[in-house]
């Protein structure tokens, strides 16, 4: 009597999935196609990286990786934000980060700045200056009559007089005194600083408007 046994379930080489065997033949070893190709593939894959190797398709080595970086220098857009870069200039040049051997090519700049203000002064056309009416100090207008841009600079001036020639105050405290809206009141404040009748500064420092939190306490003078 012979006996003989042939397996009826096997699992799939690749996936690991039950293959139902024929009851004749070959054993499958997959469970489709697509197992099949896959497993070929893994089997062949080191052996065509070799050879990808071998004649240099692939470098052993991958290439360095190479950056470059360029650095832009971010300047000021407004008045205000010039002054304060001059400020540092001349902070630099006093306590000596900037070397002496540098004043020619600073002074060469600073002529050629100079010399387009003229032109440009030459050839502006005066604007007229919004009038400063006089209140007393100890008596500032009230809020609700402030509506022109003359009559706001007016209170706010009597208000830094009433504080000794420097307000400390936010844009918030500020706009509640002309009786504005804050925005409006930034608008009004940023013509007066481009006219050169205000100046925000912090410790100091000349802040511009147009930088100002709402809830950001600053020191305001006339100029």
């Amino acid at each position: 009597m012979s006996v003989t046994e042939r397996p009826l379930q096997t699992p799939c080489e690749w996936c690991g999935r039950a293959v139902a065997q024929p009851p004749t033949g070959r054993l499958l070893r997959y469970c489709d196609r697509s197992c099949r190709q896959r497993a070929y593939e893994a089997r062949t894959a080191k052996r065509r990286l070799q050879d990808d190797v071998d004649t240099g398709r692939v470098r052993a080595q991958p290439a360095e990786r190479i950056v470059e970086r360029v650095v832009r220098a971010k300047y000021p857009s407004t008045a205000a934000g010039w002054e304060k870069a001059l400020d540092e200039l001349r902070a630099q040049l006093a306590d000596g980060r900037i070397g002496p051997w540098n004043a020619p090519r600073i002074d060469r700049a600073i002529a050629a700045v100079d010399e387009q203000l003229q032109a440009i002064e030459t050839a502006a056309v005066p604007r007229p200056r919004p009038s400063r009416e006089t209140f007393a100090v100890d008596q500032p207008p009230a809020a609700a009559a402030v509506p022109f841009a003359g009559e706001r600079l007016a209170v706010i001036e009597a208000r830094i007089a009433a504080a000794g020639g420097t307000l400390s105050t936010t844009l918030e405290h500020l706009a509640g005194d002309v009786g504005i809206g804050v925005d409006e009141l930034r608008q009004a404040m940023l013509e007066f600083e481009r006219l050169g009748f205000l100046a925000a500064r912090r410790r100091g420092t000349v802040v511009p408007v147009d930088e100002l939190a709402v809830h950001s306490r600053f020191e305001l003078c006339s100029i």
